[in-house]
């Protein structure tokens, strides 16, 4: 285990551990990998999860249960808090309170937007996932099937199936190890990933039908109201996998995706081919995340943000 992170946990008797807002498959991952690694090493420990609740899709192995969504401040303070997979204060905003109160802080992360914000942690930009830079940090003879899981849900999330620039030679070394904990790749993958539900294609086939292309055919553009929901009788997590069938489209160098989540709330994905850093135009919404996949929640008018979003796009065509 990482000396930091072994001083931090073995100096700590209650651990609370939390990612970012709207947990996706490495924030999920990376927490209840660390999470089920506590609990395994040090027993004698109280470690809890804080999270909003993820989505169903996410639901790989029997921890995912253990994930609390209140975000009820304990008795007394923790004497350590873990965040992982995010990049400022901003992005575990529901767990702010209980962060902030904790005696120390310690953060696991590889966006390079990471603002530093805790006491201590490791930061690896050029990782794959923060599961990538979690299983460098523990005792490899600890990880047992649950927790190889986790991880190879959170590696396979942030690079698209092993897809995106960030996936190297040691992200599959990574995977395979995985593997060799008896993980079932193809049921992770399938459920996790690629599996949707009847109303979800509904859904993602609207969304995709009424996308728009911009800048001479070099980004690509769609939008989910509160009203389209309602209409297919969906919920917000169903328009999961939508900014990647937009990111398929051919000829585009960048693909974007709001979704309306209250009257002048939407939360912006983006995802880049190779030639735009769409971390740093989320950055300027107050967002980030890695340079061809990012996100942010603009507050207003949505027009407007789309209109600078092109233009910031733009400049870097």
């Amino acid at each position: 285990m990482n000396r930091a992170l072994l001083n931090a946990v073995e100096a700590a008797d209650s651990i609370g551990l939390t990612g970012h807002i709207h947990p996706d498959g490495d924030c999920v991952g990376s927490c209840l990998a660390l999470y089920r690694y506590i609990k395994r090493v040090y027993p004698e420990k109280t470690v809890r999860v804080h999270l909003e609740l993820p989505p169903e899709n996410l639901r790989v192995a029997p921890s995912f249960d253990e994930i609390e969504t209140e975000f009820v401040k304990p008795e007394r303070p923790y004497d350590l808090f873990v965040v992982l997979d995010c990049s400022s204060a901003e992005r575990f905003e529901p767990a702010k309170e209980l962060v902030e109160d904790a005696t120390n802080v310690f953060v696991i992360d590889h966006h390079m937007t990471n603002t530093h914000f805790a006491n201590d942690g490791v930061i690896l930009p050029n990782a794959s996932s923060t599961c990538e830079v979690l299983f460098d940090l523990i005792d490899e003879d600890e990880i047992d099937n649950e927790i190889a899981t986790w991880l190879y849900l959170g590696i396979i999330h942030d690079t698209g199936v092993f897809k995106y620039p960030a996936c190297t030679e040691h992200t599959m070394n990574i995977a395979g190890k995985l593997l060799s904990k008896g993980v079932v790749a193809q049921r992770i993958i399938d459920d996790s990933f690629y599996r949707k539900t009847y109303e979800q294609n509904r859904l993602i086939g609207d969304a995709v039908t009424r996308s728009v292309l911009m800048l001479d055919g070099k980004m690509i553009y769609s939008v989910v109201t509160l009203d389209d929901l309602a209409k297919f009788g969906a919920q917000r997590k169903d328009t999961e996998g939508l900014i990647d069938q937009l990111r398929l489209t051919k000829g585009i160098e960048v693909a974007v995706f709001a979704r309306q989540d209250d009257v002048d709330t939407y939360k912006i994905s983006m995802r880049a081919i190779d030639k735009v850093n769409v971390a740093a135009i989320c950055a300027e919404f107050g967002g980030g995340g890695h340079m061809f996949a990012a996100g942010c929640t603009v507050k207003g008018d949505l027009a407007d943000a789309i209109t600078q979003i092109a233009a910031m796009v733009m400049l870097q065509l």
